[in-house]
């Protein structure tokens, strides 16, 4: 299923190109700022999905190669690996990305094929309502997590509306794997019984400063 949302939303990129009117150039300007909404689905059914909103600062595309980067911060709440409710956790992934992207299309509208990677700063924390569940007496639980390093492959359409008002759209594969130490309440320590693998897609409209 999230394997068809990637495809249509490449396909819709590649439609758009097709029909760009060509009166309108490239967005004018390097950098634009925004607003987005991205939605993360973790391939790992014990991770929740998150839709995320707020601000966008991106380099403006230009064809042929170019630098790329990427946040994509997120929080979410991480699931009992032994199936009982409720929710354990709540992680926090920052990563910082940059990397190379390489640009085609139409003056309009042009599609980017891009990569990048980088560290990723994460942090967790065990949830009150995991906590308050407990029997009284039992042995504290406890969880960490540990710096790890974050790759996202991805394809990004910036459709141009106005000299510097553009629409974005992307569609990736966030891999994410945090090192995370899980004691619970029993004593038994488990590693590594989450990870952040995500497919990512995102809206947004930007307007270019400079």
């Amino acid at each position: 299923m999230r394997r068809m949302i990637l495809v249509r939303l490449a396909g819709a990129a590649v439609l758009w190109c097709g029909c760009a009117d060509a009166a309108v150039a490239q967005t004018k300007g390097r950098i634009s700022v925004g607003g987005s909404v991205t939605f993360l689905a973790p391939t790992d059914g014990n991770v929740e999905p998150v839709v995320v909103g707020g601000p966008l600062v991106r380099l403006n595309p230009k064809r042929g190669w170019g630098p790329a980067a990427a946040l994509n911060w997120f929080r979410t709440d991480l699931k009992n690996p032994d199936g009982s409710s409720p929710a354990v956790a709540r992680l926090r992934v920052r990563p910082l990305m940059a990397g190379v992207a390489y640009s085609v299309g139409a003056s309009r509208a042009l599609i980017s094929f891009s990569i990048v990677a980088g560290p990723s700063f994460n942090s967790i924390d065990l949830k009150d309502e995991f906590l308050d569940s407990l029997p009284a007496g039992v042995q504290s639980p406890s969880i960490d997590v540990k710096t790890s390093f974050a790759v996202r492959p991805g394809i990004g359409l910036t459709y141009t509306v106005a000299s510097r008002v553009a629409v974005v759209g992307f569609g990736g594969y966030l891999i994410s794997r945090p090192s995370i130490t899980f004691r619970n309440q029993f004593g038994e320590e488990r590693r590594q019984p989450w990870k952040a693998d995500s497919a990512v897609l995102s809206a947004g409209l930007v307007y270019s400063l400079f």
